[in-house]
C-alpha cells in the first residue's frame, strides 16, 4: 500500500542509495535507471542550462547526489554559480545534512572575497593567486596551491575517499577567459579520472568555452524550465525529456522523474 503524502515542511532524514560497483548513484532511482546504475566513477557529468533554470532547479536535481555522497563519507569541493553564495548554499543544503558534516567535508572556492573567513570557504580572492592561472608572484601562487590541496584533503577525509567536484564554468570563463578555462577543465578532468572522483559541470548559455567543455564531458544533459517544471533530456546517453519533481511520498530532497508526453514537447 502506497504511503500517504507528506503534509509537513519538515524534511525526512536522507536515506542514501548504495553505489553500484564502479558507479556513483545520482541519489534519484529514476535517474540511476536511465544511466544504468548511476555515474561512472572518474567521470564528469555536464548539465547545460538555459536562461530559465534557477538555483532551486539545480537543488532539486543535484542535492540528492550531493547528499548521497555526504551520507556515505564522501566530501565535496565546488565553484558555485555567480548568482549563488557560499552562505546561501550551506543554508539550503544543511536543511538535510548536519552543519558539522557540511563544515568538515565541503569546501567552496570563492574568487571575489564573498563570505571570506568561514571554515568551508576557500578564498582565492585575487585572480593572480589562482593556482590554475599564471602569476608573477610565486608566494601568492604557492599560497593558493596550499589552499587547494588543503581543501581536497578535507573533502577526501582521513581515508582518502573519492569526492564530488562541482564547477560552474561561467566563473572560469569570465575570470580566466575561454582558452584558460578549457585548460583548467582539461587538467581537472584528468585529475577526476585519476582519483576516481565524480565531476559535475554546469554550463550556462553564451559561454565561449562551451564547445570544448562539451567535447571533454563524459555525459551530457540539457536542462530547461517550462510551464510543467524542470525538464531534463539526455544527450549522452540519449533519453527523452522527463519532468523532475519532488518525490510525492518522501518529499524534497528526494526527487522523481516523470516521462514527458511526446505531444507536450516543444516543436523544433
Amino acid at each position: 500500500m502506497r504511503a500517504a503524502r507528506r503534509t509537513t515542511n519538515e524534511p525526512k532524514p536522507w536515506r542514501p542509495i548504495p553505489d553500484p560497483p564502479g558507479r556513483f548513484s545520482t541519489g534519484v532511482p529514476d535517474f540511476d535507471g536511465l544511466l544504468g546504475g548511476g555515474f561512472r566513477r572518474g567521470s564528469m557529468a555536464l548539465f547545460t542550462l538555459d536562461e530559465s533554470v534557477g538555483l532551486e532547479d539545480l537543488d532539486l536535481l543535484l542535492f540528492p547526489a550531493y547528499l548521497n555522497g555526504l551520507y556515505q563519507s564522501r566530501g565535496m569541493v565546488t565553484v558555485l554559480p555567480s548568482r549563488d553564495s557560499p552562505h546561501d548554499f550551506r543554508a539550503r543544503l544543511t536543511r538535510f545534512v548536519t552543519r558539522r558534516r557540511f563544515d568538515s567535508r565541503v569546501r567552496i572556492f570563492d574568487y571575489v572575497g564573498e563570505d571570506e573567513g568561514l571554515a568551508y570557504v576557500v578564498s582565492i580572492g585575487d585572480p593572480d593567486a589562482d593556482p590554475l592561472r599564471p602569476t608573477r608572484d610565486p608566494k601568492a601562487k604557492k599560497k593558493a596551491i596550499e589552499k587547494a590541496v588543503a581543501a581536497e584533503k578535507a573533502a577526501q577525509g582521513g581515508r582518502g575517499r573519492p569526492f564530488i567536484e562541482s564547477v560552474a564554468f561561467e566563473v572560469f570563463d569570465t575570470l580566466l577567459g575561454s582558452e584558460n578555462a578549457l585548460k583548467t577543465l582539461y587538467h581537472g578532468i584528468k585529475r577526476t579520472r585519476t582519483m576516481g572522483n565524480f565531476g559535475v559541470g554546469l554550463l550556462g548559455p553564451g559561454l565561449g568555452c562551451a564547445a570544448g567543455v562539451r567535447r571533454m564531458a563524459d555525459t551530457e544533459f540539457a536542462l530547461r524550465r517550462d510551464e510543467v517544471g524542470l525538464v531534463i533530456r539526455g544527450i549522452r546517453p540519449s533519453f527523452p525529456s522527463h519532468v523532475v519533481t519532488a518525490d510525492p511520498v518522501e518529499g524534497a530532497p528526494a526527487a522523481t522523474f516523470l516521462p514527458r508526453p511526446a505531444e507536450q514537447e516543444p516543436r523544433p
